[in-house]
């Protein structure tokens, strides 16, 4: 038979008390830091139109890390078929939590190209928020397909606030009417660090038309900063030449004729898609319509998750509440078992 003391008693409940707050604060740290946070929505980025990281699926509060890219294949092949790809991933997290946390990436194909792309326009506009944000197009056209010149209007009316100069590190500064890309105006405004907006275009000339309107009016606020750009590639492919080729022995050479056959190049509609299998000079379209996330908001340099789900708040705060009422009842039977006499079990 064992026996114990009270106070032994007392000591080994009060070891499991510990051992409970323990565990429901660090469940209740988890959910508010963001752990079980909700994955962020995803804006559709389709053909002709793509769009992605504007308001509503993307906030206009304080203290946010916005990173979106779209990456843009459009394709003409020599036949004239037309097709695109589409790859965007969206990332939404606290401010100073960079991906791959909080990101969701979507992949499109389409048989229409893409000729705008909207993205990042009017959000993050507290303060206190870091927004990144890349287009880049890539044309596959037959060689010999004029090209048409790159316009800016990037810049205006950005980096206002104080703050240490200079606020802008922009390629170019340029004010353009009905510009091929529009981006990073009225933004970075509010005060904080040098070149706290830095924003390029890169590329003079683009094969197919296009418009590019992004990180304008946004990342407003002290201490925001903006990083933007748009990219433009053209390859050119030469058309696969035409092939003839004669069978068996012309009727001259006392033969029963000769045979020509002319084969044209094979075409296909543009774009090869993930399961797109079949060949073609211009490559065969893919069905394909995934999203795969990669993550959730997450908190880190003393930022939150900014997560919609109040369910979970309600959650940590019962078990913080319930590790406090654990503590308060280990307390009290610590208390009673002091001085108190031996008893047998």
């Amino acid at each position: 038979m064992t026996t114990l003391s009270r106070p032994a008693r007392s000591e080994l409940m009060r070891r499991y008390l510990i051992m409970t707050v323990a565990v429901a604060t660090a469940l209740g740290a988890l959910v508010l830091g963001g752990f079980f946070g909700t994955r962020v929505a995803s804006a559709a980025a389709t053909a002709p139109a793509a769009a992605q990281c504007d308001p509503p699926a993307f906030p206009t509060g304080a203290g946010y890390q916005v990173t979106c890219t779209i990456a843009i294949n459009d394709t003409v092949s020599s036949a004239g078929a037309a097709a695109s790809t589409v790859t965007a991933t969206a990332c939404l997290a606290a401010a100073g939590v960079t991906p791959p946390f909080g990101c969701i990436t979507t992949v499109t194909t389409s048989n229409q190209l893409v000729t705008s792309v909207d993205q990042c326009n009017g959000i993050i506009v507290g303060g206190g928020s870091n927004l990144t944000c890349d287009v880049s197009v890539v044309d596959t056209v037959p060689a010999g397909t004029p090209t048409l010149g790159v316009t800016v209007n990037q810049c205006i009316g950005s980096g206002a606030g104080g703050g240490t100069q200079p606020t802008l590190l922009c390629d170019p500064v340029a004010s353009t009417t009905t510009a091929t890309v529009t981006q990073c105006d009225g933004s970075g405004n509010g005060g904080g660090a040098s070149t706290r907006v830095q924003c390029d275009v890169i590329g003079g000339t683009t094969a197919e038309p296009i418009t590019i309107n992004q990180c304008n009016g946004s990342s407003n606020g002290g201490g925001s900063t903006v990083t933007c750009a748009a990219t433009f590639a053209n390859n050119f492919v030469a058309a696969a030449p035409t092939t003839t080729t004669t069978t068996g022995v012309p009727a001259a050479a006392g033969g029963g004729g000769a045979t020509t056959t002319t084969t044209a190049p094979t075409t296909g509609s543009g774009v090869t898609g993930v399961t797109g299998t079949s060949a073609g000079a211009g490559g065969s379209t893919g069905t394909l319509a995934t999203v795969v996330p990669v993550g959730s908001p997450e908190t880190g340099l003393g930022g939150a998750a900014h997560s919609r789900n109040d369910a979970l708040l309600w959650l940590a705060a019962a078990l913080f509440a319930g590790a406090g009422m654990a503590t308060r009842v280990g307390i009290r039977r610590r208390g009673r078992g002091v001085g108190e006499a031996t008893e047998t079990l």
